[in-house]
């Protein structure tokens, strides 16, 4: 109402006033009015692909122009009952085999999806798995691993003992030779159909964490912990394509066109691996476990290629450079490192992919602080990959178009596999098999990430735009709560709420609160969800005082020097000080230090602009009077003649009416400490004056009928103060005696001048006359 009247106000002064300015002045004032509330109804919007990744996903996907729909069908297939499945392969007749962690199982899933025990290793993990022409499984066991060889009817062999802590890849070339990709030396290995093997790379690395093979029959490798991609030709001669500002190069694929898709995980200078460490076959199997170890070679780093350092003593390697590919003669490290500092920034990037095109450039297709990437799957000209959040599984399109297209809920998805017109995705913690269909499921849900209102808040409506093809259904049900997380103590779940014009939602008023959309299709067409709106108004919050403090001019006069002229206040009542306009004395900043200085510390939790009034109420006085009121900053200085001496408290109080409604406006109030007011100088009474020649006595009573006496000197003739104390040897009393014993004045008459000082920093003035030590009597 207040904006509609200065609107009112303003148009029958400024009719003349042109149309374009005329409506800036009332858009002005409109929000002006606007501003002056602290506490007004906010707005939750959730439109973009960022805002809906942060929440829960099931059944449902999320496009990159922020769009929730229902997701392909994923139908959970097979359980291994292990906590992960890190490696798959798949033979000639299209059986699946899965490799596990942590109990050294290889399961064989038939086209019939149904799965059964394949081979059981002595060692705990098996990180990779390869399959020949003839249907031989060959199997890599870590740690202290071995390279199995396992034939159809499940009938197993130790195939190549590579002498390696760790076997993290296996593939097969078109000869049928074997390369084995092991740590913690990262050595590749090529074994003949026969068994025989010998070294066939060093990539001076720790560890060779994935393996590929190109049309050409050139070998790819990914590497740990300088996060390089070496190309290796038959003859055994490497050529580093990329070094990443990450520390591993997890996943390698080759597509169609010839391209090479990477995925890379780990910060620079996080050296560690992102699979699980060996762990006892009887230690229980954990439902969620952190699948991350720290693998160490057994001498030492490895150095970057062509640093130096033996097969026995390899150098340090320096994680910071990026070396530049160079062919090299005579070495199978096949270039000299140029020193290049990393890119900025890389320490918080946690994975990344990139795409080397044919021509051995790099594209950055994604990057990551908050998930790593750890499987790809080039089809149909997009790129599938799997992450850990959750288990996503992404969609990148070649326009580079993001999308998630469905989530697992397990910790990690490992593995995509081409099954068919279908695609399987095995995950870790718990290791299952999923499959993912390509019709939309029959309903999935998408859960908001929590809102925090800061504050107790009430909810009002939601509203969302979309499209919902005829049969097809949207509902949305929302829940609130005051602890973080929800949990037993939050509201049920409220709806359905169906109107995308908007329905006020009925969940407690709460400080948090989540709300959940239920997608069902019709005829395969899925409903689309594009944005969500959430209406709520916080509730208005007191102002927070304290550090209420008054103190003596004097004792904080480098503080009040630099304030200059400030309001004080004169006479209690009508002349009390109000706001910036002092009805009371300025006091002047040259002015002697005197009065009391009463300063607060205030906040209000809203941001409200806040406004102070002040009481005052003597000692044995029974109610409060206003002092001071509407005033803007947290100080005030009380004039040294305003109230007579005595005891006080001082109540202040702090109000955000200016900034809210009055039924909602908050205030807050803190009293101090007593102090005392002291403007009276002590009184000075001589009690006796005596002289006999050149020894002269004099007795004083000081009293204060306020404070103590804290300080004392005298003079004589006006010379130099000489520092006192009283006849009992402490000021510590409102009345104190004080004597003056001198013995060697002059035979002339002489003045004595004792000056006294109160707790309030006052001084009294007290003189008695020595008379010249010819004159009788004394005073």
């Amino acid at each position: 109402m207040q904006a509609e009247r200065g609107v009112v106000i303003l148009k029958k002064r400024l009719s003349a006033v042109g149309k374009k300015c005329w409506m800036a002045i009332v858009l002005a004032v409109l929000l002006a009015s606007r501003w002056a509330f602290g506490v007004e109804t906010k707005f939750w919007t959730s439109a973009t692909f960022d805002d809906f990744a942060e929440g829960n996903f099931s059944g449902v996907s999320l496009s990159r122009e922020g769009a929730i729909r229902l997701a392909p069908e994923l139908e959970e297939i097979f359980n291994t009952d292990q906590a992960m499945i890190w490696a798959v392969a798949q033979d000639g007749r299209g059986n699946l085999y899965l490799g596990t962690g942590h109990s050294g199982k290889v399961f064989r899933l038939g086209r019939d999806l149904k799965g059964s025990l394949f081979f059981d290793a002595q060692e705990p993990d098996i990180f990779a798995l390869a399959v020949d022409k003839d249907g031989n499984v060959f199997v890599g066991t870590s740690p202290e691993g071995k390279v199995y060889k396992v034939d159809s009817a499940g009938n197993a062999k130790e195939f190549f003992d590579p002498q390696a802590r760790y076997i993290w890849a296996l593939t097969f070339a078109s000869d049928g030779q074997l390369y084995v990709g092991t740590g913690d030396r990262g050595k590749i290995f090529r074994v003949n159909p026969n068994g025989e093997g010998e070294l066939f790379y060093d990539t001076q690395q720790r560890h060779v964490v994935s393996l590929a093979l190109t049309e050409k029959d050139e070998l790819l490798a990914g590497t740990e912990p300088n996060g390089l991609l070496y190309r290796v030709s038959q003859t055994g001669k490497g050529f580093v394509l990329y070094q990443a500002a990450l520390t591993e190069i997890h996943g390698v694929v080759v597509a169609s066109d010839g391209s090479i898709y990477a995925s890379a995980m780990g910060a620079a200078g996080d050296r560690r691996m992102r699979v699980p460490g060996a762990q006892p076959v009887t230690q229980p199997v954990p439902l969620r476990t952190t699948t991350t170890i720290t693998v160490q070679a057994a001498q030492g780093p490895s150095p970057l290629p062509g640093q130096g350092g033996g097969e026995g003593q390899p150098d340090q390697p320096a994680l910071e450079p990026t070396p530049q590919p160079q062919p090299a003669e005579g070495t199978p490290a096949a270039f000299q490192p140029v020193q290049i500092p990393r890119l900025p920034g890389s320490q918080a990037t946690k994975s990344a992919l990139y795409r080397i095109w044919p021509d051995n450039s790099v594209e950055t297709l994604w990057d990551s602080t908050q998930e790593s990437a750890f499987d790809l799957l080039p089809r149909e000209g997009s790129l599938l990959f799997s992450t850990d959040e959750k288990g996503r599984i992404y969609e990148l399109t070649p326009d580079r178009q993001l999308s998630l297209l469905a989530q697992t809920d397990q910790e990690e998805t490992t593995r995509l596999i081409p099954f068919g017109d279908r695609v399987l995705a095995t995950t870790a913690n718990l290791g299952k098999v999923f499959r993912l269909g390509k019709q939309p499921g029959a309903s999935g849900s998408y859960e908001s990430n929590i809102r925090d209102a800061g504050n107790i808040a009430s909810w009002g409506t939601l509203r969302w735009s979309g499209e919902v093809p005829a049969g097809a259904s949207v509902e949305f049900y929302a829940r609130s709560g005051n602890s973080r997380r929800p949990d037993a103590t939050w509201s049920d779940w409220v709806g359905p709420y169906r109107k995308p014009s908007g329905e006020g939602i009925q969940t407690p008023p709460a400080r948090y609160l989540q709300w959940k959309a239920v997608l069902r299709p019709a005829a395969d067409q899925s409903p689309i969800v594009r944005d969500v709106t959430v209406a709520y108004l916080p509730r208005n919050q007191a102002p927070d005082l304290k550090d209420l403090k008054v103190t003596a001019r004097g004792e904080n006069a480098s503080s009040t020097s630099s304030l200059g002229s400030i309001s004080g206040i004169g006479t209690p009542g009508s002349n009390r000080a109000r706001g910036a306009s002092p009805a009371g004395s300025l006091l002047n900043s040259a002015a002697p230090q005197r009065g009391m200085d009463i300063r607060w510390t205030a906040n209000d939790p809203d941001g409200d602009e806040l406004q102070y009034s002040l009481y005052f109420r003597g000692e044995g006085e029974q109610e409060w009077k206003l002092l001071a009121e509407e005033l803007q900053q947290p100080y005030f200085q009380l004039a040294p003649d305003a109230l007579p001496d005595g005891k006080y408290r001082i109540k202040i109080m702090a109000s955000d009416a200016k900034a809210n409604p009055a039924t909602t406006a908050k205030s807050a109030e803190r009293i101090s400490s007593p102090f005392v007011l002291d403007n009276t100088p002590p009184q000075l009474e001589v009690l006796e004056t005596t002289r006999k020649g050149s020894t002269a006595t004099a007795r004083f009573r000081a009293k204060d009928n306020t404070g103590v006496i804290t300080r004392a000197e005298y003079t004589v003739d006006a010379g130099s103060p000489v520092p006192l104390l009283s006849e009992d040897g402490i000021l510590d009393s409102s009345e104190e005696t004080f004597v003056i014993s001198l013995d060697s004045l002059n035979e002339r008459e002489h003045l004595l001048t004792l000056r006294v000082y109160d707790s309030a920093g006052i001084v009294g003035m007290g003189k008695t006359v020595w008379p010249a030590s010819n004159a009788q009597g004394g005073n």
